[in-house]
Formats: C-alpha cells, structure tokens, sequence
C-alpha cells in the first residue's frame, strides 16, 4: 500500500512539474541554453539579441538563395563573423539554426525525445524572422540538397518544376564555361528546357516583377528617410561604408592597380551586400506607425506612367531594367518572388506556364501593402476592340480618390466617369438592384461605357460599402474609371504609329 502511494505520489509531482514547465515556457521562460540570436534577461524571459539577430536573418536569407549549410559557414568564417561555439561556424550549427522554430517566436519541446510527441507552444519568444520566411525555408531544404554546376550561373536556378515528375530540374551549359547555351534538364524523365525560351515564356510575368519593385522602392526609400531610430542608422551605416568601399575599389581599378577580373568579383560582392542591406530597410518599415498619403503615391505613379506611355517609353523602360542585369542580378531577383514554375512543352516545341508558386515572403509583402490602396489590382478592358491592362484600386475610400484627382489635374488633363452603384451578394452582382446612371450599363458581367477616341483609360475605381462581412457578404460597390484626355498631336502620332 505504502508502495502504491509512493508512486503515486511521484506520477502527482511530474505532473505539477510538466504542468508548471509548460506555464514557464508560455511565460517566455525557455528551458535550455539561450539560442544564438537571443540573450536571457533578467525575469530570465528571452529576449531578441541586438547585436547578433541580423546573422540569424542572414542565415535564412542565403539559405533560400539556395546555399547549403557548408556554403553558409564558409562564408560567415571568410567574413570573420563570431561563431555561437569556441569554434568556427561549422554545417552542423547553421543547420541547428535552420530547423530551430524558436526563430518564428515557437518553442519545440521533447523535439529529441523520440519517446515522446513533441509539444509546440506558439508565439512565446519575439520572433526574428517571420512564419512566411520559416515556411519558404523549409520548402527550400529538399532543392539544397540538389547537385548543380558551380561554375555557371543559372537565371533560373532551383525554380524549375519537372512536368512528370516534379522534381527539380538540374541546370546544364554546353560548348564550355562561357557558353551561352544554357538549359536545364530532368534526367529521369529526358526533359529539357532552353534558358532563353524560358525567359521570353516569362518575360511577362517578369517585367510585372520588374514594375512592383520599382514603385515598390519608389514609395519606401521617402518613408525610410523619415524613421529615426537605431537600426534605421545602423543599416544607413552600413549602406554608406560600402558605397565607399565601392568609390575606393573603382579608384584603384582606374587607376591600374587591379586586373579586370578582380575589380569584377569584388564589385559584385559590394552590390550584393548593398542589395541586401536595401531589402533590410523596406522590411524595416511599419507601415501602420508610418505616415504617407496612398493617394497621392497612386497619382504621382500614374502620372510618370502616362508621361511614358506618351513615348511609347513605360514597356521598353522595364525591358532594359531587366536585361541590364547581369545573370546574378537575375537570379538574385527571380528567387526573390518565386518559389518554383512548371512549364510545358507543345508540340510545336513552344514553351507554356502550367503554374508559378510565389514565394510566401512576396505575398505577405503584398497583402500588406494592398491593405494600405498601395497595390494595383490587374484588371483588363476592352476598347475598340482591343483588350488592354487597366489599374484598378480597391482600398481607397472617396476623399483618397478625390485627393488622387487633384493631383492628377496639377499634371495633365483628366476626365472622371463615374458609373454607378451596383449592389453585390456573395460574388455575384445584382443587374436588378444599385443606383444606375446613363453613362454606364451593366451586362453579362462587364460594365459598358464610352470615352472619347482621345481618352485614354488610366485607372479603375472599386469603392465598397459593406452591409455585412458574413459568409456571403453583401454591399454596394460604386464603380467609376479616369481618362488621360490626350493631346490631339499625341493622337495622330499615335494614331500614324499603328
């Protein structure tokens, strides 16, 4: 009997003891050594580590382009970055650092325990990156692991999906190491892919990337010149230290001292870095203690749009953005907003999209900025006969869309059509409900309207107004799109260039 309570006494202590453990660990209270990255603070909570969080970012951010574990610890020990352990930076502590949840605010328990299930207790530690970047990383453990060419650079590197398999498709060059016949090839299943026609099946989808990073840009760096604090200066620093550093190298190289070939690899280091520390301050920014005016941004985007499209400039403008990249650059950029693509060959030998994965770092950026009107919808309209692209914005309210117009008048003439009030159910538009006007007329799915032949459709206008946000939501939307009235010599240039 004494026996039988002695145990159940002690199964009565575990139990407080896992109970009160798991309290702690809610509480912030880590057990375990404090992970690289972090520091314990005196309550004994984990809290992030100033001075070594952005190495753990960086960790991430190599990983996904595609390093693997030994790649990364060879480049922190060149850089003569200080290792968590007496040693150097070995493969075994960046991939400690890779699968560790602790770095998306998560505590893993009995994670070594193979007696035991392992508990996750959410949100408990500050993150230091975010759940889409710990989500991308996980995706990207099985392509590591790939063998590839070192010696060429592949625009497409690790993003290509095998049609039959799905598998990656591995990244091959013949006629030698500067050959620019590239492809990429699946051998189980005798599939290949030439780089150009993978390119031009692309280009579309590419020079909207092309376009959302530069007005994305455009509309960050006047919000980073207003945040004040430390690690705003901190990468302004480090951004200054290697643009001098980059002065200093041109200098030299002008100056005889530094062969070609040198001054080429050394200035591509710099420019990668510099790239890096740019996308450090976009993330840096928060956009709801941050001030702007969407409206005016729109305005003063759509503005330096027409003045091209004048030209017939705006296309042409984002081609040589892209094709004055160098095929790091390119690569670089397509593994910023792709996860991975599958194509298909026809039977004309024509390449075609089955489907592209965006990166989940890329849509959260977007989602955030769409919340905010800073983000287009694609919308298409049909003039004359012709199908063309339309803006369209949906999250401005009607005294945004107002201060939009107003700017846009300071620059060019407009014309406002406003058409209508239609009420919606669900997803579906009511033909029979809303406040019409003579302007406009709704069929079939497609609002109908007439501008004039010297009018040029620049954006289009979704304004909502809930009556309830249930499972089939139901509100009106008021509809309402904005011209360019072109001047009647820009019209027959335009009209003699068909």
């Amino acid at each position: 009997m004494l026996t039988v309570l002695s145990q159940l006494e002690i199964e009565i202590v575990s139990e407080r003891t896992k109970f009160g453990l798991g309290g702690a660990i809610k509480a912030g209270h880590i057990p375990g050594p404090c992970p690289f990255g972090y520091y314990r603070d005196n309550d004994k909570t984990i809290k992030v580590d100033i001075s070594t969080k952005d190495i753990v970012v960086r960790i991430y951010q190599l990983y996904l382009e595609g390093k693997s574990y030994q790649q990364i610890a060879n480049i922190l020990n060149d850089e003569n970055i200080p290792s968590p352990v007496k040693s150097k930076w070995g493969d075994s502590t960046i991939e400690k650092i890779i699968n560790n949840r602790i770095y998306m605010g998560d505590f893993e328990r009995y994670k070594k325990d193979k007696d035991r299930e392992s508990e996750i207790y959410m949100n408990v530690v500050p993150p230091i990156i975010s759940r889409a970047m710990w989500e991308d990383t996980q995706n990207q453990k099985g392509k590591n692991q790939r063998s590839y060419s070192r010696h060429r650079v592949y625009i497409f590197f690790q993003k290509l999906i095998c049609p039959k398999c799905g598998k990656i498709m591995t990244g091959k060059g013949a006629g030698g190491k500067k050959s620019k016949y590239m492809y990429y090839t699946c051998e189980k299943c005798k599939i290949y892919f030439n780089e150009d026609d993978i390119e031009g099946t692309l280009i579309d989808y590419i020079l909207d990337f092309i376009e959302y990073d530069y007005h994305v840009n455009k509309f960050f760096y006047p919000l980073l010149a207003e945040k004040k604090d430390d690690e705003a200066k901190e990468i302004e620093n480090e951004i200054k230290k290697y643009k001098e550093q980059k002065k200093r190298l041109i200098k030299v190289y002008k100056d005889g001292i530094l062969e070609m070939e040198d001054f080429a690899e050394d200035i591509n280091v710099i420019d990668k870095k510099l790239s890096e520390l740019k996308n450090m301050q976009i993330e840096s920014v928060d956009l709801n203690k941050e001030t702007y005016n969407p409206a005016h941004l729109i305005a003063h985007r759509d503005i330096e749009k027409e003045s091209l499209l004048d030209g017939k400039m705006y296309r042409e403008m984002l081609i040589n953005l892209w094709f004055l990249k160098s095929k790091e650059e390119k690569q670089d950029f397509i593994s910023r907003f792709v996860e991975s693509i599958a194509l298909k060959k026809n039977e004309d030998n024509t390449l075609s999209i089955e489907k592209i994965n965006f990166r989940s770092t890329f849509i959260e950026q977007v989602d955030k900025l769409y919340e905010k009107g800073v983000v287009d919808i694609p919308s298409k309209m049909e003039t004359s006969g012709n199908l063309q692209n339309i803006s369209t914005s949906i999250n401005l309210n009607n005294k945004q869309v107002n201060e939009y117009l107003d700017e846009l008048k300071k620059e060019m003439n407009i014309n406002y059509l406003d058409l209508g009030k239609y009420h919606f159910n669900g997803e579906e538009f009511d033909e029979t409900e809303g406040i019409k006007n003579e302007i406009a007329t709704y069929k079939d799915k497609a609002i109908s309207f007439k501008i004039k032949k010297n009018e040029r459709p620049i954006r289009f206008f979704a304004i909502k107004e809930m009556k309830n946000y249930l499972a089939k939501p139901d509100g009106n939307v008021n509809f309402s799109v904005v011209t360019h009235v072109v001047p009647p010599n820009n019209t027959k240039k335009k009209n003699k260039n068909k």
